[in-house]
């Protein structure tokens, strides 16, 4: 093989890695002109600004089939290329490192005016009315495409350098915790690109499909905003102004939804990696693990078509998870110790639900920390003691005792009950089949393939009996201390009927 037969497939080979092809919107910069040729970026990426240089210029054969390089050889290539002895530029023998070479051509290149440029507005790119020669294509992204002369025309696709990905949050957080009933807040936002791939293998996304796992201890599930930002530079946001579709996108639609990413001639709707912002609310449920991870996965896949029926084989994911705690009290008696049943409780704006054969053990439905209306009453088990769960590790109740063991006092002060969030271990309320999906999320019954099976024991007193609280309640008769007549009023009395008894014991004394 001839060392210009050699440069020639070398150059070929590029053209061929970066792909070949025809979109069906074209954007054109510069004039066709007799004896000139063209570079057309087939898979040009929406608002990125992409520059032709010319390296070398070239003649072709009349019928295209041969070409020369000519013209002088920069310093910066000079371990590369040589000259024939005709004058034609070939490349060296000694130049046997392909990837060496495209460095070395991009390096210069990166460096020298462009022969022409444009920013891409989402459609193929034509740069036409170009002398003959061989060039390197540029873009803002930081890819660089060599190719070899127009011959007379070349079609190449751009080394797309972006890709997808996703970033969760709940109320601000990878992880949080929230009690049964409290509406927490999700954000999820991802990177997007234009076209997935490199060389011959890139394609156009024509749609985005975000899923989310929504698992059973979420409910409500409301979509609140959705917005494409198209740049995070401010100077760009005139050309590329944030675009909001909340009021197209309201709720998941079999846990997902898909945003079209092209119009109707299939050119880019947005600009080359733009982000993409979902904020939704759900409310936690009873169907949630206690004192362990709760997660939902969010995932953005790139498709093929605007319905979303030809996904990309990859997606890009990210979890976000919800935790929730318990709390308990023990009754005894101030002098014995001895555990006190029977004695009962009440929280404002707490809401429970007795958890069914486990006395004493109660599982949040709802919690307002700013509410003063009465909460469900709660009764201790035989054992004196009373578990609340589903609680946030932030949450501290303020328990009022209403009803005291008979024969006792009832405590004379609120109790602090804080939510126990440094426990680890997950609490089981009760004995029996629990089933989980894959992710480990509770499941209310079993899904075939979908979920797993356990037996388990409840353990919550072997966890929560070691940090319960103590509420001490004494035997006696409850006397008013403050307010209403008191023990004052008693005294009072005593004393005068004391008096008056001796005023007359001295009366009847004096009248013998």
């Amino acid at each position: 093989m001839s060392v210009l037969k050699k440069l020639t497939t070398v150059m070929m080979a590029l053209i061929m890695m970066l792909g070949l092809g025809v979109k069906a919107s074209a954007q054109t910069e510069g004039t066709a002109a007799e004896g000139k040729g063209s570079i057309t970026i087939q898979n040009a990426a929406k608002g990125e600004e992409y520059s032709v240089v010319r390296i070398f210029g070239a003649t072709l054969t009349d019928d295209a089939s041969g070409i020369a390089y000519t013209g002088d050889i920069p310093d910066d290539l000079k371990d590369y290329f040589e000259k024939d002895s005709t004058g034609n530029i070939i490349r060296k023998s000694t130049a046997t490192n392909d990837k060496a070479l495209t460095d070395a051509v991009t390096a210069y290149a990166k460096e020298q005016a462009a022969t022409a440029s444009a920013t891409s507005d989402g459609s193929a790119l034509t740069f036409q009315g170009l002398d003959y020669g061989y060039y390197a294509v540029i873009s803002s992204q930081g890819a660089t495409v060599t190719i070899d002369s127009l011959r007379p025309n070349a079609t190449v696709k751009d080394k797309n350098s972006k890709e997808p990905s996703a970033v969760k949050k709940v109320n601000g957080k990878d992880v949080d915790s929230a009690s049964i009933g409290e509406t927490v807040t999700y954000t999820a936002t991802f990177d997007t690109a234009n076209y997935i791939g490199d060389g011959d293998d890139a394609w156009q996304v024509k749609s985005y499909t975000i899923s989310d796992t929504l698992p059973e201890f979420l409910t409500d599930v409301a979509i609140t905003g959705v917005k494409i930002v198209q740049t995070d530079v401010a100077a760009d946001k005139t050309t590329y102004p944030d675009v909001d579709l909340s009021s197209k996108y309201t709720a998941f639609t079999d846990k997902k939804i898909i945003i079209p990413w092209v119009d109707d001639n299939n050119a880019s709707l947005y600009k080359n990696g733009s982000k993409i912002e979902l904020t939704y609310t759900a409310k936690i449920t009873s169907t949630v693990n206690i004192n362990t991870a709760n997660t939902n996965t969010v995932s953005i896949t790139p498709n093929k078509d605007k319905e979303g029926n030809e996904p990309h084989t990859e997606n890009w994911h990210d979890d976000a998870v919800v935790k929730t705690y318990g709390t308990a009290l023990k009754k005894v008696d101030g002098t014995t110790k001895e555990a006190l049943k029977g004695a009962k409780f009440q929280v404002p704006g707490l809401t429970v639900t007795p958890v069914a054969g486990e006395p004493g053990v109660y599982k949040v439905a709802s919690y307002d920390a700013t509410s003063t209306a009465a909460g469900t009453e709660m009764s201790t088990n035989d054992d004196g003691k009373l578990y609340i769960l589903g609680l946030a590790s932030t949450v501290t109740l303020s328990a009022t005792e209403t009803a005291a063991p008979e024969g006792y006092n009832k405590a004379d002060a609120a109790i602090s009950l804080p939510a126990q969030g440094t426990l680890t271990t997950e609490i089981y309320e009760t004995s029996g089949t629990r089933y989980y999906d894959k992710d480990g999320n509770l499941v209310s019954e079993e899904v075939t393939g979908g979920s797993k099976r356990e037996d388990l024991t409840a353990n919550y007193a072997s966890i929560l009996d070691p940090v319960a609280v103590e509420v001490v309640n004494n035997k006696g008769t409850e006397l008013p201390s403050t307010g209403g007549i008191g023990t004052t009023m008693f005294y009072v009395i005593g004393g005068a009927l004391v008096i008056g008894a001796g005023v007359v014991l001295a009366a009847r004394k004096k009248a013998e």
